[in-house]
């Protein structure tokens, strides 16, 4: 079997009404400010929007299968939170905002940010060739090298782990590491020159993941709770490191087909960076407000991540005809971005203005979590 690839596709957006809450959770306190959960509507805002989020979902998951869990984020306030489906079948657990799910490529962007972190230290610059931060890296032309910013912006031109030349077993596959995968990457030939073309490649992610670990000292898993998921106040959330690793309230992983039928799915492996980081609603809301709060990076910074990247001749990227930044695909009006993985399927869109976030997690890597974002998108916004 042929590990799956993550996906990264676009969706389209506009202004936007108020919606009101669905399901209240608990937050934990922090140092950046907590997302506070409405219990009523807005004055003006029609309730006719929260049913129609519910009808949609309704449509798309029975009560007893597996399903989803969403989120609708207005000004940095809770509108939607719920989870619909169960997240085990066997015990019937239902979903709710504090089920912890795989993000699978939805991590990249959290990667990106832990590079802005350690650029704001001043300890590398994304113009540095990767071989300053990685010296065994064997980077077969000097005179154009791979740079940080190339990894980012998926054009490195490198092999990707979980592509064609991956020739390894699934037990290989599930043990490799950042280290072993450097190693790996250092016995294939590159696809094209840095910079020339945009390829989405997991094997950049995983690399940036080791440079965090090189230039930080810690490992890269430490590096993110101590940076990213402890100053936004993330109490859920974690890099999966090991095999066999308990993740406390995590939804069991599944596939179901169009008739229907149940198959448990899961595929657990230690490669960080590319994914691997796993969260809840109730987390990720948090993390959104630490975004536009400014409490991981400036707002200069963060910036960048938003910035559509460009080839090595100054042409934009073309991503299905979006561009791509730094984790994100870059859409006009917002920054999104995918996962899929066996037994997750997830999905966060970002608006710069009006502050909407619409998060997607569901534990059935079947369910089509772009989709249904893009029809909530048209009922939150017009």
């Amino acid at each position: 079997m042929k590990p799956p690839q993550t996906l990264s596709l676009g969706l389209m957006g506009g202004a936007f009404l108020l919606i009101g809450a669905c399901q209240p959770f608990q937050s934990a306190d922090s140092g950046t400010s907590q997302p506070a959960l409405a219990t009523t509507l807005d004055q003006g805002s029609p309730a006719q929007i929260v049913e129609d989020i519910d009808m949609l979902l309704a449509a798309r998951v029975a009560p007893d299968h597996p399903g989803v869990a969403v989120l609708v984020m207005v000004d940095g306030q809770i509108r939607y939170a719920a989870g619909h489906g169960v997240s085990d079948i066997e015990t019937q657990t239902p979903i709710t905002p504090e089920t912890v799910f795989d993000l699978a490529s939805v991590s990249k962007q959290m990667t990106a940010i832990a590079l802005l972190i350690l650029m704001e230290q001043g300890a590398l610059a994304l113009d540095d060739p990767i071989v300053d931060y990685l010296p065994e890296f064997e980077d077969l032309d000097p005179d154009q090298p791979v740079l940080v910013s190339h990894l980012l912006h998926h054009t490195s031109g490198l092999a990707d782990y979980t592509g064609d030349g991956w020739d390894g077993s699934e037990t290989d596959f599930a043990n490799l590491d950042l280290e072993a995968h450097l190693a790996w990457l250092n016995d294939q030939a590159p696809l094209d020159e840095p910079g020339v073309a945009f390829e989405y490649n997991n094997s950049g992610y995983g690399l940036l993941a080791l440079i965090v670990q090189r230039v930080s000292g810690q490992p890269f898993a430490q590096f993110m709770q101590t940076e990213i998921f402890g100053p936004a106040g993330l109490t859920q959330t974690l890099v999966y490191e090991q095999l066999g690793q308990g993740v406390p309230n995590q939804a069991a992983g599944y596939s179901v087909d169009d008739s229907g039928d149940i198959e448990p799915s899961s595929f657990p492996s230690v490669m960080a960076g590319d994914g691997n980081v796993f969260s809840s609603l109730a987390d990720l809301a948090k993390y959104d407000v630490a975004l536009r709060e400014n409490t991981l990076v400036s707002a200069q910074t963060l910036a960048l991540a938003f910035a559509p990247g460009e080839l090595a001749d100054g042409s934009p990227i073309d991503d299905d005809g979006e561009s791509y930044g730094l984790g994100w695909q870059i859409a006009t009006d917002y920054a999104h971005h995918s996962g899929s993985w066996l037994g997750t399927s997830t999905y966060y869109r970002h608006y710069f203005e009006p502050e909407v976030s619409i998060i997607l997690l569901s534990n059935d890597e079947a369910f089509d979590t772009i989709t249904l974002g893009e029809d909530i998108a048209e009922r939150v916004l017009q």
